[in-house]
């Protein structure tokens, strides 16, 4: 038997610490896109490394001049280069962007607040300057030694340009798990086949494939469908456990053809849970073979299926990777339009943004059910209704989970 539903924050809880880590690799920035640190990234020299002029214009050294002040200039320092001339007091070097500014001079004024003044060799300003205005001090973004990027970090295009900036051309990364997906149902056909009469065509195991990858998991294994059938079901299943992590779709609830929890049983997968008090995706089983593979058997519904991805499997994909910070972060929303729960449980819903003037809302998308995988084309992410809510009126504050944009690996975290 199933056994009672538990909360979905046990069942997240539950998952998480069936994570476990594959050991690291050496990768190339260019590869390293979607891969999860295996080491602190720290700084190698200060940030900037000198005193570093942010405007084009003139290096001056203030003495408290006004507008109108008249300097000679006595050079020029372009970037990637070094001024070490003579000067004296009252003496300006015209400079650009990005090149170290030599001391003393410790301002930049921008060209656009300069004019030509009497003679070639001379500039005027015309707004009074601010002592150290336009100069990037050496060190101020870090000092060298300092922590950049922590191990456990999701590495997003970002990152990468801050591990370039310290002279990174290679680092170390987590391996991700490698990932076996299973789809069940003699109902089901493949995109390339017929899927007439009596079929339909299996989104499930794609949707999965595709999600898999935008999280940046790249061993993958499909292993196609399978019929409803206890002999082909379990060697399918024997297959999949060579993988670290086996996801079933289809299967796992209580009807006479629900074979995959007898199945998995007789492959000795010890069950961890089986029912979550949430809708819709109730069914959900969580399991452990003997050689270590976790196995997540997801209902047959689309809806279902992308819902809980978002919200239970890629938190503990993203942790048996190595990261540290997997759980989806919500936001606060006012809803669009009223909603409903009088299911008694937690309820997940995919959802639309909506901006009126300055206010962003958060629109549940109308659906036929947890098989209406073409209303889910619309969604931005999951919103979140409590179990106790059997109405919340529009304008009521909700959390709005962005998870189906942070699938991509450039996306937000």
């Amino acid at each position: 038997m199933p056994g009672p539903a538990i909360p979905f924050d046990e069942a997240v809880n539950a998952i998480l610490a069936l994570a476990r880590t594959y050991g690291a690799c050496t990768v190339r920035l260019p590869e390293a896109t979607g891969c999860v640190l295996a080491e602190d990234i720290v700084s190698d020299r200060p940030i900037p490394p000198f005193d570093r002029a942010s405007m084009d214009g003139y290096a001056i050294r203030f003495e408290g001049q006004d507008a109108d002040h008249v300097f000679r200039i006595v050079g020029t320092v372009h970037p990637g280069q070094a001024w070490s001339g003579a000067f004296e007091t009252g003496d300006a070097v015209k400079i650009m962007t990005g090149a170290p500014v030599p001391p003393p001079f410790d301002t930049v004024v921008p060209v656009e607040e300069t004019e030509a003044a009497g003679q070639a060799d001379e500039v005027r300003v015309t707004a009074s300057p601010r002592k150290g205005q336009h100069v990037a001090l050496a060190g101020e973004d870090a000092q060298a030694g300092d922590s950049l990027v922590a191990a456990g970090t999701l590495l997003r295009p970002r990152h990468i340009a801050t591990l370039a900036a310290v002279g990174r051309w290679e680092v170390s990364v987590q391996l991700p798990p490698s990932v076996a997906v299973l789809a069940t149902g003699g109902e089901l056909k493949e995109p390339w086949e017929a899927a007439g009469g009596p079929f339909i065509g299996n989104s499930n195991a794609h949707f999965l494939l595709s999600a898999l990858g935008a999280c940046g998991l790249r061993n993958l294994e499909y292993l196609g469908i399978v019929p409803d059938e206890r002999d082909a079901l379990t060697a399918r299943l024997h297959a999949g456990l060579r993988s670290n992590v086996l996801i079933v779709t289809g299967g796992v609830s209580a009807g006479d053809t629900d074979l995959v929890p007898e199945c998995l049983a007789a492959c000795g997968v010890e069950r961890v849970f089986h029912r979550v008090a949430v809708q819709p995706g109730k069914p959900i089983f969580v399991g452990v073979a003997p050689g270590g593979t976790v196995v997540v058997g997801l209902p047959g519904n689309p809806v279902a299926v992308m819902l809980h991805f978002a919200m239970l499997v890629r938190p503990f994909l993203l942790r048996s990777s190595g990261v540290s910070d997997c759980l989806p972060k919500p936001v606060w929303l006012p809803l669009a339009e009223g909603v409903k729960n009088r299911s008694g449980r937690l309820k997940y819903a995919a959802a639309r943004l909506e901006s009126t003037g300055n206010v962003t809302y958060v629109q549940e998308i109308a659906s036929n059910g947890s098989g209406d995988f073409v209303s889910a084309v619309w969604a931005e992410g999951v919103l979140e209704i409590p179990a106790d809510a059997n109405h919340l009126p529009a304008g009521s504050k909700v959390r709005f989970y962005p998870v189906w944009g942070e699938l991509l690996t450039d996306g937000n975290d």
